[in-house]
């Protein structure tokens, strides 16, 4: 095998993608590779865990075809330090590759592709979803889902299709996030759930992070992925996804209307002197003002108050500051609604003017 590529950036770009998926811990050595494939004029690099895959086409000139996979981890170093020049790659006795760019050639050995596991190209029906929704929607919720390893069907995102809409949510029981979009094209001609692991949501984003599309494929117990350029391949998570809906109250009828960058501000600022056991932080709502407030005997005190926009109500509740601020963070419109019932019960935020969008947190018991 011999290549040629001319843009150092893109082969980096792709390598990078790559490494997140074979920078893992592996019981088999290949695995720790990535597969550089270079048949029917086009240039193909690979990386799996067996758990996530991800195929990339890099440009570049095919000057003789094969194949053979090499350390993710030291390719990637090795290119990374190049110089911007032409960059020549090529496959010697023993399984040896050779990297020739300017003044230097390094080699590194190599295994044969041989043991590689294949990966699965998208075929049959697929749906299609806009790029940037699918990214917006992974953005808006990712932040709930759960990292504790014993909930594993809380670690990841929930995609629910319908004819009607494309639901993904996420929870790790403390608090829930859904993000919502128009339908897929075409629409799917019955409801499905499929739970997608974190790690494979995390790639989703790097992977495709410019794409104008991207297409999804339901198979079996995998989901793919795929645009022009990469295809993505992620088990699924198997269990039954919590009924996510029957905890979103609908009797919650104090309604706040805050300016969003004006109560991050605040919030974050406060919660520097929130307890590092709790993040426990207060509000104490009153007609046209929350004073949001936080208190620690070995560290001290904090307060600061946020006027309302609107607002019909007065309660004191407290939150976990990380909560509460991640989720007033990942809100994309200027102010932020805010819908509470008692100290006791969960409380909504929501994008002003917007439906395709909820956090929910549960309250903190507060500290006299």
């Amino acid at each position: 095998m011999e290549l040629l590529f001319n843009e150092k950036e893109d082969f980096l770009k792709s390598i990078q993608v790559l490494q997140g998926v074979a920078a893992g811990r592996n019981t088999l050595p290949i695995l720790s590779n990535v597969l550089i494939r270079a048949a029917n004029g086009q240039i193909q690099i690979a990386a799996t865990d067996l758990e996530v895959g991800i195929q990339i086409a890099v440009p570049g000139t095919i000057l003789d075809e094969g194949a053979i996979t090499v350390s993710a981890k030291k390719l990637a170093e090795i290119i990374r330090e190049l110089p911007a020049e032409e960059i020549k790659l090529s496959t010697t006795a023993n399984d040896r590759v050779e990297i020739a760019c300017g003044e230097g050639v390094y080699k590194i050995i190599g295994l044969p592709d041989d043991d590689f596991p294949d990966l699965p190209s998208i075929q049959g029906d697929f749906f299609t979803i806009d790029g940037e929704v699918l990214r917006s929607m992974i953005h808006r919720t990712e932040f709930s889902a759960s990292t504790e390893e014993t909930r594993y069907f809380l670690n990841g995102l929930y995609f629910y299709l319908t004819p009607e809409t494309t639901k993904v949510i996420a929870t790790d029981g403390r608090r829930l996030a859904i993000a919502s979009s128009d339908t897929l094209t075409p629409p799917p001609q019955e409801p499905v759930g499929v739970i997608i692991p974190l790690k494979a949501v995390r790639e989703i984003t790097k992977t495709f992070a410019e794409s104008a599309e991207v297409k999804i494929c339901l198979r079996d117990n995998q989901i793919i992925f795929a645009d022009d350029d990469a295809i993505l391949t992620s088990r699924l998570v198997e269990g039954e996804y919590p009924k996510y809906q029957q905890i979103i109250p609908k009797d919650n009828e104090i309604h706040l209307t805050l300016n969003l960058e004006r109560t991050l501000g605040a919030l974050r600022r406060v919660a520097l002197l929130s307890n590092p056991k709790t993040y426990s932080i207060r509000l104490d709502i009153e007609e046209n003002s929350v004073k949001i407030s936080a208190k620690t005997p070995e560290l001290g005190e904090a307060y600061e108050t946020v006027e309302l926009k609107s607002g019909n109500g007065d309660i004191q509740i407290a939150f976990d500051a990380r909560f509460l601020i991640e989720a007033v963070r990942h809100i994309e419109t200027e102010d932020v609604l805010l819908e509470l019932k008692d100290s006791l019960s969960a409380a909504v935020l929501k994008p002003v003017g917007k439906t395709d969008h909820l956090c929910l947190i549960m309250p903190m018991r507060l500290e006299s």
